[in-house]
């Protein structure tokens, strides 16, 4: 693991009271339970809520292959359907593979096999929370799975970065579609940890804990490596109107990979662009065409 650390606490919190006062008292305690905290901190506020499934979401998990993949400790549950050149998909923060279902039917009808899968702490895998260097840990154990006959990847959200940092080490060319990626992950956790009132020494040795169970450096996987990305054929679907995830992200990829398309929608935020229509038909006209 590189040991590259991210300069947490350039500012201790937001010039709130309720920051304020989180900040001196997370600082006390890590000073008395320093172990104890760490612990409880990660699981609290690294927490997943539970998503819950629609009808249809119901009955795709009912005619879904489904096994467990180990990881350390825990267990990633993945989904398949049908046969064919796999498509993956890949679910963000908080949400989970069948989030994805727009997808499945119109791929299986092409000639694909889709297959999915569960972020650790999400669905119906294993444990209370997660991290983003667990998300890219998972991404490439289920990737390595289907190593031999991957065709393409559907990633949402943070997704899409767990991916992208997965496909660096993909050789093969395969066809990428990244829907909402995220802008500047590290800036986004030390906003959280001010807005929150977090100790930056606390926090540091949060990320380290993670670091180390998962022997991989968050500042490294922030930084794409895109001349190994660009290998591969790379479709944006990004909404101009995303307020979680900035368009900017995706314009930031599209600058460093030539060639990639960036499909635009408008009014469709973060999650709704996943059950759109026009979107669903263009990403598989994307896999339909030859690499």
């Amino acid at each position: 693991m590189n040991n590259n650390t991210y300069n947490w606490g350039q500012k201790k919190h937001d010039r709130t009271i309720s920051s304020a006062l989180f900040y001196w008292l997370s600082k006390l305690l890590f000073n008395l339970a320093p172990s104890r905290l760490t612990r409880f901190m990660r699981e609290k506020g690294f927490s997943v809520k539970p998503y819950l499934l629609s009808h249809y979401q119901n009955e795709l998990w009912e005619k879904a292959y489904r096994y467990d993949l180990a990881f350390n400790h825990n267990k990633i549950r993945v989904y398949e359907w049908g046969s064919g050149p796999v498509i993956l998909l890949v679910h963000g923060w908080a949400g989970r593979g069948l989030q994805l279902d727009a997808f499945v039917e119109p791929l299986l009808k092409n000639g694909f096999k889709v297959v999915t899968f569960d972020h650790k702490g999400h669905g119906d895998s294993t444990s209370r929370f997660s991290s983003f260097p667990e998300m890219v840990r998972s991404t490439r154990l289920v990737t390595a799975q289907y190593a031999d006959t991957l065709h393409g990847v559907v990633a949402h959200s943070i997704g899409s970065n767990s991916f992208f940092k997965t496909c660096e080490t993909i050789e093969r060319k395969i066809k990428i579609v990244g829907i909402a990626p995220m802008e500047n992950f590290l800036g986004w956790l030390e906003k959280m940890r001010m807005r929150i009132g977090i100790d930056e020494n606390l926090f540091a040795q949060i990320v380290h804990q993670i670091e180390t169970e998962c022997e991989l450096s968050l500042s490294d996987l922030c930084a794409l490596n895109y001349e190994k990305i660009k290998r591969h054929e790379v479709l944006l679907v990004h909404d101009k109107f995303d307020r979680m995830n900035k368009i900017n992200a995706s314009f930031e990829i599209q600058k460093n990979i030539q060639g990639t398309h960036l499909l635009q929608t408008e009014k469709l935020g973060h999650s709704r662009i996943l059950a759109n229509q026009g979107v669903v038909d263009s990403v598989k006209a994307f896999f339909l065409a030859p690499l």
